[in-house]
């Protein structure tokens, strides 16, 4: 089983319009199993934010005994060189708005120690090779980031490429769960003023990209 998690509506609406046969299984998060490039896959929308993004994410591999997971989306670009429609493909993930410096810790670092939560690097190639998508390191946050300031600290201090608001704290979970996860996301704006509208706009068309890409990786699975 191979389980593909995304958080808002449309994202998984892309997933779902590629899923042959499919049937809602009732639970705490809308959810459906079929088939997804032939292979049996349950589709999840967790919902936005860390939590519901961990809370979906730990039910769903409890629920279908997922071999692999993928998290896929859209995100804001912090890297320059990032451009609407790019397709990221995350070596690893971090919290950016996670703070327990007074206790000694880094920014980002949780109490458990980790700090940049790797994705797994058999499914992230596959997904770079089948997507032609770029790698780099993806920050996860409650807070929709549109601002300039904000966006350029969290660059500067994580060195990320983008940020969202689930990916890391699914990756977190799926660790937990020792199930290979790899973290997909494509741009929709840059992380600026003005990136509630972009974000909006280019939604499904990003979400439909997104789709096809993890369509194409899936049908690689072996």
């Amino acid at each position: 089983m191979i389980l593909l998690l995304a958080a808002e509506g449309e994202e998984a609406a892309a997933l779902l319009r590629r899923l042959e046969g499919r049937a809602q299984v009732p639970g705490p998060f809308p959810a459906h199993r079929g088939r997804f490039a032939g292979r049996e896959a349950a589709v999840v929308q967790t919902q936005v934010g860390k939590a519901a993004a961990a809370a979906a994410t730990a039910w769903a591999l409890t629920a279908f005994r997922a071999r692999a997971a993928f998290f896929a989306g859209v995100a804001g670009a912090l890297a320059p060189e990032l451009a609407q429609g790019d397709l990221l493909v995350a070596l690893d993930a971090v919290q950016w708005d996670v703070d327990l410096t007074p206790f000694g810790r880094a920014p980002g670092e949780l109490a458990t120690g980790e700090r940049f939560v790797p994705a797994d690097p058999r499914l992230s190639a596959l997904l770079e090779e089948a997507a032609g998508a770029r790698v780099g390191r993806v920050a996860s946050g409650d807070r929709f980031v549109a601002d300039e300031r904000l966006a350029r600290w969290i660059r500067e201090t994580f060195k990320a490429d983008a940020v969202e608001m689930e990916g890391a704290a699914a990756l977190w979970t799926a660790r937990r769960f020792r199930v290979p996860m790899a973290l997909l996301r494509v741009v929709s704006d840059q992380a600026t003023a003005g990136s509630d509208v972009d974000f909006a706009l280019f939604l499904a068309e990003g979400s439909e990209r997104m789709a096809a890409a993890l369509e194409r990786a899936v049908a690689r699975l072996k």
